[in-house]
Protein backbone atom coordinates (compact mmCIF):
# COMPACT_ATOMS: atom_id res chain seq x y z
CA UNK A 1 0.00 0.00 0.00
CA UNK A 2 2.80 2.62 1.07
CA UNK A 3 4.68 1.47 -2.44
CA UNK A 4 1.21 2.30 -4.26
CA UNK A 5 0.74 5.99 -2.45
CA UNK A 6 4.28 6.41 -3.55
CA UNK A 7 3.64 5.87 -6.83
CA UNK A 8 0.74 8.69 -6.66
CA UNK A 9 2.60 10.47 -5.43
CA UNK A 10 5.57 10.14 -8.10
CA UNK A 11 3.37 10.83 -10.86
CA UNK A 12 1.79 13.67 -9.42
CA UNK A 13 4.98 15.69 -9.43
CA UNK A 14 5.87 14.72 -12.34
CA UNK A 15 2.01 15.52 -14.10
CA UNK A 16 2.69 18.91 -11.54
CA UNK A 17 6.27 19.96 -13.32
CA UNK A 18 5.88 21.82 -16.84
CA UNK A 19 7.57 19.95 -19.68
CA UNK A 20 10.04 21.54 -22.31
CA UNK A 21 6.58 21.41 -24.42
CA UNK A 22 3.98 21.99 -22.59
CA UNK A 23 1.35 24.67 -22.72
CA UNK A 24 2.53 27.62 -21.31
CA UNK A 25 6.09 27.20 -22.89
CA UNK A 26 4.53 26.83 -26.44
CA UNK A 27 4.98 30.22 -27.51
CA UNK A 28 8.46 30.73 -26.21
CA UNK A 29 9.06 28.08 -29.11
CA UNK A 30 7.28 29.63 -31.58
CA UNK A 31 9.15 33.08 -30.57
CA UNK A 32 12.85 31.26 -30.58
CA UNK A 33 13.49 31.32 -34.15
CA UNK A 34 12.57 35.44 -34.42
CA UNK A 35 14.91 36.01 -30.75
CA UNK A 36 17.82 33.88 -32.59
CA UNK A 37 17.54 35.97 -36.33
CA UNK A 38 17.45 39.00 -34.07
CA UNK A 39 20.30 37.83 -31.72
CA UNK A 40 22.32 37.18 -34.90
CA UNK A 41 21.51 40.56 -37.06
CA UNK A 42 20.90 43.21 -33.95
CA UNK A 43 22.48 42.61 -30.80
CA UNK A 44 26.06 40.64 -31.57
CA UNK A 45 26.97 42.99 -34.10
CA UNK A 46 25.86 46.25 -32.09
CA UNK A 47 27.98 44.35 -28.90
CA UNK A 48 31.04 44.01 -31.12
CA UNK A 49 30.48 47.18 -32.70
CA UNK A 50 31.20 48.40 -28.90
CA UNK A 51 33.85 46.45 -28.40
CA UNK A 52 35.75 46.62 -31.91
CA UNK A 53 35.52 51.14 -31.12
CA UNK A 54 37.62 50.39 -28.15
CA UNK A 55 40.63 48.59 -30.18
CA UNK A 56 43.50 50.19 -32.45
CA UNK A 57 43.81 48.13 -35.76
CA UNK A 58 47.02 46.50 -36.18
CA UNK A 59 48.59 44.49 -39.37
CA UNK A 60 48.73 41.88 -37.13
CA UNK A 61 44.78 42.16 -35.67
CA UNK A 62 43.42 44.54 -32.62
CA UNK A 63 44.91 46.14 -29.63
CA UNK A 64 42.78 47.57 -26.90
CA UNK A 65 42.78 51.53 -26.26
CA UNK A 66 40.24 52.41 -24.61
CA UNK A 67 38.87 55.31 -25.51
CA UNK A 68 41.46 57.27 -27.53
CA UNK A 69 39.54 56.44 -30.70
CA UNK A 70 36.43 58.46 -29.55
CA UNK A 71 39.70 61.09 -28.66
CA UNK A 72 40.60 61.07 -31.44
CA UNK A 73 37.42 61.67 -33.54
CA UNK A 74 36.09 64.70 -31.75
CA UNK A 75 39.39 66.09 -32.02
CA UNK A 76 39.29 65.70 -35.60
CA UNK A 77 37.63 68.81 -37.16
CA UNK A 78 36.37 66.72 -40.21
CA UNK A 79 34.44 64.18 -37.91
CA UNK A 80 33.26 67.44 -36.07
CA UNK A 81 32.60 68.95 -39.43
CA UNK A 82 30.15 66.24 -40.61
CA UNK A 83 28.64 66.00 -37.34
CA UNK A 84 27.47 69.41 -37.81
CA UNK A 85 26.16 68.73 -41.63
CA UNK A 86 24.52 65.75 -40.29
CA UNK A 87 22.29 68.54 -37.87
CA UNK A 88 21.59 70.69 -41.17
CA UNK A 89 20.68 68.11 -43.24
CA UNK A 90 18.37 66.10 -39.78
CA UNK A 91 16.99 69.69 -39.45
CA UNK A 92 15.76 70.34 -42.75
CA UNK A 93 14.93 66.75 -43.48
CA UNK A 94 12.83 66.45 -41.12
CA UNK A 95 10.17 69.61 -41.48
CA UNK A 96 10.35 68.53 -45.05
CA UNK A 97 9.73 65.32 -44.55
CA UNK A 98 6.54 65.69 -41.48
CA UNK A 99 5.43 68.78 -42.97
CA UNK A 100 4.61 67.67 -46.51
CA UNK A 101 3.57 64.37 -45.35
CA UNK A 102 1.13 65.49 -43.47
CA UNK A 103 -0.03 67.64 -46.20
CA UNK A 104 -0.65 64.90 -48.77
CA UNK A 105 -2.40 63.36 -46.22
CA UNK A 106 -4.90 65.68 -45.49
CA UNK A 107 -5.33 65.83 -48.75
CA UNK A 108 -5.73 62.30 -49.85
CA UNK A 109 -8.08 62.00 -46.50
CA UNK A 110 -10.36 64.17 -48.30
CA UNK A 111 -11.42 61.08 -50.47
CA UNK A 112 -10.97 63.57 -53.75
CA UNK A 113 -11.19 61.36 -57.11
CA UNK A 114 -8.88 59.51 -58.50
CA UNK A 115 -7.14 59.18 -55.03
CA UNK A 116 -6.32 55.65 -55.57
CA UNK A 117 -4.09 56.51 -58.28
CA UNK A 118 -2.89 59.91 -56.43
CA UNK A 119 -1.76 56.90 -53.78
CA UNK A 120 0.09 55.12 -56.44
CA UNK A 121 1.85 58.27 -57.74
CA UNK A 122 3.40 59.52 -54.12
CA UNK A 123 4.31 56.23 -53.64
CA UNK A 124 6.61 55.74 -56.52
CA UNK A 125 9.61 57.09 -54.95
CA UNK A 126 9.61 55.02 -51.71
CA UNK A 127 9.50 51.69 -53.65
CA UNK A 128 12.47 52.68 -55.31
CA UNK A 129 16.01 51.80 -54.45
CA UNK A 130 18.57 54.55 -53.10
CA UNK A 131 21.09 53.87 -55.59
CA UNK A 132 18.20 54.32 -58.40
CA UNK A 133 16.62 57.30 -56.70
CA UNK A 134 20.45 59.16 -55.68
CA UNK A 135 21.25 58.57 -59.35
CA UNK A 136 18.40 59.91 -61.07
CA UNK A 137 18.56 63.20 -58.87
CA UNK A 138 22.27 63.47 -59.80
CA UNK A 139 21.14 63.04 -63.54
CA UNK A 140 19.08 66.10 -63.11
CA UNK A 141 21.30 68.60 -62.03
CA UNK A 142 24.22 67.51 -64.45
CA UNK A 143 25.50 70.58 -65.99
CA UNK A 144 25.67 69.65 -69.43
CA UNK A 145 22.28 67.90 -69.31
CA UNK A 146 20.49 67.64 -66.53
CA UNK A 147 17.09 68.98 -67.14
CA UNK A 148 16.16 70.72 -63.41
CA UNK A 149 19.87 72.17 -64.08
CA UNK A 150 18.70 74.05 -67.33
CA UNK A 151 15.65 75.13 -65.37
CA UNK A 152 17.65 76.91 -62.47
CA UNK A 153 21.07 78.39 -64.38
CA UNK A 154 19.30 81.42 -64.92
CA UNK A 155 18.74 81.67 -60.88
CA UNK A 156 22.00 80.11 -59.47
CA UNK A 157 24.14 79.48 -62.10
CA UNK A 158 25.42 76.62 -64.43
CA UNK A 159 25.84 74.19 -61.87
CA UNK A 160 24.25 74.10 -58.88
CA UNK A 161 25.35 70.04 -58.16
CA UNK A 162 29.16 71.46 -57.45
CA UNK A 163 28.02 73.90 -55.26
CA UNK A 164 28.57 72.99 -51.47
CA UNK A 165 25.39 74.51 -50.71
CA UNK A 166 23.93 73.40 -54.09
CA UNK A 167 24.95 70.08 -53.17
CA UNK A 168 23.01 70.15 -49.70
CA UNK A 169 20.29 71.28 -50.68
CA UNK A 170 19.95 68.53 -53.77
CA UNK A 171 20.64 65.87 -50.98
CA UNK A 172 17.82 66.91 -48.49
CA UNK A 173 15.29 67.07 -51.39
CA UNK A 174 15.64 63.58 -52.90
CA UNK A 175 16.05 62.53 -49.23
CA UNK A 176 12.95 63.92 -48.87
CA UNK A 177 11.36 63.24 -51.74
CA UNK A 178 11.74 59.52 -51.55
CA UNK A 179 10.55 59.86 -47.40
CA UNK A 180 7.30 61.32 -47.82
CA UNK A 181 5.43 58.82 -49.21
CA UNK A 182 6.28 56.76 -45.41
CA UNK A 183 5.25 59.47 -43.27
CA UNK A 184 2.19 60.20 -45.59
CA UNK A 185 0.66 56.81 -45.19
CA UNK A 186 1.31 56.68 -41.28
CA UNK A 187 -0.57 60.44 -41.31
CA UNK A 188 -3.61 59.03 -43.45
CA UNK A 189 -3.71 56.04 -41.12
CA UNK A 190 -4.00 58.12 -37.81
CA UNK A 191 -6.75 60.40 -40.00
CA UNK A 192 -8.94 57.98 -40.89
CA UNK A 193 -9.29 56.88 -37.14
CA UNK A 194 -10.76 60.74 -36.25
CA UNK A 195 -14.72 60.07 -36.34
CA UNK A 196 -16.25 62.47 -38.65
CA UNK A 197 -18.83 62.91 -36.17
CA UNK A 198 -15.91 64.75 -34.08
CA UNK A 199 -15.21 67.17 -37.21
CA UNK A 200 -18.56 67.81 -37.86
CA UNK A 201 -19.67 68.86 -33.97
CA UNK A 202 -16.52 71.59 -34.36
CA UNK A 203 -17.90 72.66 -37.51
CA UNK A 204 -21.34 73.44 -36.27
CA UNK A 205 -20.53 74.76 -33.03
CA UNK A 206 -18.03 77.37 -35.41
CA UNK A 207 -15.01 76.18 -35.70
CA UNK A 208 -13.00 76.52 -39.12
CA UNK A 209 -10.59 74.27 -41.00
CA UNK A 210 -7.78 75.73 -39.19
CA UNK A 211 -9.23 75.56 -35.45
CA UNK A 212 -10.69 71.84 -36.36
CA UNK A 213 -7.06 70.83 -37.46
CA UNK A 214 -5.38 71.98 -34.20
CA UNK A 215 -8.02 71.68 -31.60
CA UNK A 216 -9.59 68.29 -32.57
CA UNK A 217 -7.64 66.36 -35.27
CA UNK A 218 -3.91 66.87 -34.25
CA UNK A 219 -4.95 65.95 -30.53
CA UNK A 220 -5.94 62.98 -31.77
CA UNK A 221 -3.26 62.22 -34.25
CA UNK A 222 -0.13 63.40 -32.08
CA UNK A 223 1.08 59.79 -31.13
CA UNK A 224 1.40 59.00 -34.51
CA UNK A 225 2.76 62.36 -35.21
CA UNK A 226 5.51 61.62 -32.33
CA UNK A 227 6.26 58.16 -33.93
CA UNK A 228 6.94 59.98 -37.44
CA UNK A 229 9.14 62.63 -35.71
CA UNK A 230 11.06 59.60 -34.23
CA UNK A 231 11.19 57.50 -37.09
CA UNK A 232 12.40 60.49 -39.31
CA UNK A 233 15.14 61.78 -36.40
CA UNK A 234 16.75 58.33 -37.05
CA UNK A 235 16.56 57.79 -40.57
CA UNK A 236 18.68 61.18 -41.15
CA UNK A 237 21.01 60.44 -39.34
CA UNK A 238 21.38 57.33 -40.73
CA UNK A 239 20.87 58.50 -44.12
CA UNK A 240 23.86 57.12 -46.61
CA UNK A 241 22.56 55.03 -49.45
CA UNK A 242 20.95 57.83 -50.84
CA UNK A 243 23.97 60.52 -50.31
CA UNK A 244 26.47 58.75 -51.61
CA UNK A 245 24.69 57.60 -55.10
CA UNK A 246 23.68 61.33 -55.25
CA UNK A 247 26.91 62.99 -54.27
CA UNK A 248 29.63 60.23 -52.93
CA UNK A 249 29.83 62.89 -50.45
CA UNK A 250 30.97 65.82 -52.12
CA UNK A 251 31.78 68.11 -53.61
CA UNK A 252 34.75 67.66 -51.49
CA UNK A 253 33.15 67.17 -47.99
CA UNK A 254 30.39 69.14 -48.63
CA UNK A 255 27.52 66.36 -48.18
CA UNK A 256 29.68 64.51 -45.64
CA UNK A 257 27.27 63.74 -43.05
CA UNK A 258 28.47 61.55 -40.07
CA UNK A 259 26.71 58.57 -41.85
CA UNK A 260 28.71 58.94 -44.74
CA UNK A 261 31.97 59.67 -42.30
CA UNK A 262 31.57 56.55 -41.08
CA UNK A 263 31.50 54.30 -44.61
CA UNK A 264 34.20 56.06 -45.57
CA UNK A 265 36.50 55.55 -42.48
CA UNK A 266 35.40 52.10 -42.54
CA UNK A 267 35.01 50.58 -46.09
CA UNK A 268 37.09 53.35 -47.54
CA UNK A 269 39.77 53.70 -45.67
CA UNK A 270 39.55 50.12 -43.96
CA UNK A 271 39.90 51.68 -40.78
CA UNK A 272 37.33 49.46 -38.44
CA UNK A 273 38.02 50.64 -35.13
CA UNK A 274 37.19 54.25 -36.03
CA UNK A 275 34.11 53.52 -38.32
CA UNK A 276 33.23 51.16 -35.17
CA UNK A 277 33.53 54.43 -33.07
CA UNK A 278 32.03 56.37 -34.93
CA UNK A 279 28.97 53.82 -35.28
CA UNK A 280 28.60 53.78 -31.30
CA UNK A 281 28.08 57.61 -31.12
CA UNK A 282 25.59 57.09 -33.92
CA UNK A 283 23.88 54.41 -31.44
CA UNK A 284 23.62 57.12 -28.55
CA UNK A 285 22.68 60.08 -30.79
CA UNK A 286 19.28 57.54 -31.40
CA UNK A 287 19.29 56.42 -28.35
CA UNK A 288 18.83 60.18 -26.63
CA UNK A 289 16.06 60.49 -29.77
CA UNK A 290 14.42 57.76 -28.91
CA UNK A 291 14.59 58.10 -25.06
CA UNK A 292 13.17 61.69 -25.44
CA UNK A 293 10.24 60.22 -27.57
CA UNK A 294 9.45 57.74 -24.61
CA UNK A 295 9.75 60.89 -22.25
CA UNK A 296 7.07 63.01 -23.80
CA UNK A 297 4.95 60.17 -24.16
CA UNK A 298 5.28 59.19 -20.97
CA UNK A 299 4.29 63.31 -19.85
CA UNK A 300 1.09 62.89 -22.35
CA UNK A 301 -0.38 59.85 -20.82
CA UNK A 302 0.48 61.03 -16.78
CA UNK A 303 -0.98 64.31 -18.30
CA UNK A 304 -4.07 62.20 -19.62
CA UNK A 305 -4.53 60.13 -15.74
Amino acid sequence: MFKRVREDKLQASQHSRPSLFSGRLVPLWFLLPAMLVLLILQVYPTVYAFVLSLMRQRRGGFEFVGLQNFQLLLSQGTFRESFGRTLIFSAWYLVLVVALGLLVALLVNRRLKFTGWYLVVIFIPWVLSDVVAGTMWRWMFLADYGLIQQWLTPLFGPSIYVNPSGAMGIVILASAWRAVAFTALLFLGALQTVPREVEESAALDGANRRQIFTRVIFPLIRPTFLVAVLLTSMRSINTVGLILATTRGGPGYATTTASVYLYRSAWGESNFARGAAVSVLLFLANAVITLLYLRLITDRNKQED
